[in-house]
């Protein structure tokens, strides 16, 4: 299976990020994260023009790698039991890593060998600006974690991020962006080093949700208000909340992650689309504009 969150090496000297969990048939859909040993800081679309000029074969209207491309598959998993095994560590970070694996799988009630360490750590050992990004398995893993978050900051060791570190989603307005801010709860500081939770499902949970893997039809934008009805979802990718009229609410904008509650009032503006599996409303659709959720009032 191809997740979230794992990467993949390609002979041309790329390195690609896998993005969610729906792939077309021969394809990993991806994002370009290093090239030719340098790491990708431009947008998505510049990635995507890059490519389309130096390595057509990784770009069709979005990146995907096509599977006989791939080169070595890394998975978080074997990346952390891999450092679980080893005496001693190659560099301090790696060591830190280990460390806060430790308490998150505690935390998350888990065996540390279920805790997945990935990006920069995957493959390597890190520097002096690297974070350290883990991943948590398994809906109810997860449900947990956005259920007490809260406690991980109970740690001496453990603070809450600056504002200058998150992403913020484009057209939040100030209020909207105060209020995620203070509900990141995926996202500190250990030890004075920057950490990221994120949240995959299972490969039996992918292969039993048809509506993970049926494709979307946009049809036209909408402007409306909804209230977020539940967050299970909120530290997928995409993002999805649930709302009280039934429609999901769904984005692929960093960001977004744990920052709506149940309760909460948002005024959106999201491409509707459709498929067998029922409907949608998405912001960050590939052909829409200003597309954002604000907050009206909050929970």
């Amino acid at each position: 299976m191809y997740r979230d969150k794992d990467y993949l090496l390609t002979p041309d000297d790329l390195i690609f990020n896998i993005l969610g969990d729906q792939h077309d048939a021969g394809f990993v859909t991806a994002g370009l994260k290093y090239a030719n040993g340098k790491k990708w800081v431009e947008s998505y679309h510049d990635a995507a023009q890059y490519l389309r000029d130096s390595f057509p074969a990784y770009v069709d209207g979005k990146i995907r790698v096509p599977i006989d491309k791939i080169q070595q598959h890394l998975k978080p998993l074997e990346r952390t039991r891999h450092l679980l095994d080893e005496k001693e560590h190659a560099s301090e970070l790696l060591a830190l890593s280990v460390d806060l694996i430790h308490i998150l799988a505690e935390h998350c009630e888990v065996p540390a060998s279920e805790i997945g360490i990935t990006d920069s750590l995957l493959w390597g050992t890190g520097n002096e600006n690297s974070d350290i990004d883990l991943v948590i398995y398994g809906s109810e893993v997860i449900a947990r974690f956005l259920t007490t978050s809260h406690e991980l900051f109970e740690f001496d060791d453990i603070e809450h991020i600056d504002e200058q570190f998150i992403q913020r989603p484009p057209g939040v307005d100030d209020r909207t962006f105060e209020v995620m801010l203070q509900r990141k709860g995926n996202q500190g500081f250990y030890r004075g080093t920057r950490f990221s939770i994120r949240g995959v499902l299972t490969d039996e949970e992918l292969l039993w949700i048809p509506a993970r893997k049926t494709p979307f039809q946009a049809h036209e934008p909408r402007q409306c208000e909804l209230e977020i009805s539940g967050r299970d979802d909120s530290l997928l990718y995409p993002v999805a909340y649930e709302t009280t009229d039934g429609t999901p609410l769904v984005t692929y904008h960093t960001g977004y992650e744990m920052s709506f509650v149940p309760g909460d009032k948002v005024r959106v503006t999201a491409m509707h689309e459709t498929s067998d599996a029922g409907e949608r409303l998405l912001v960050g659709s590939v052909s829409g504009r200003d597309e954002v959720i604000q907050l009206i009032t909050a929970d």
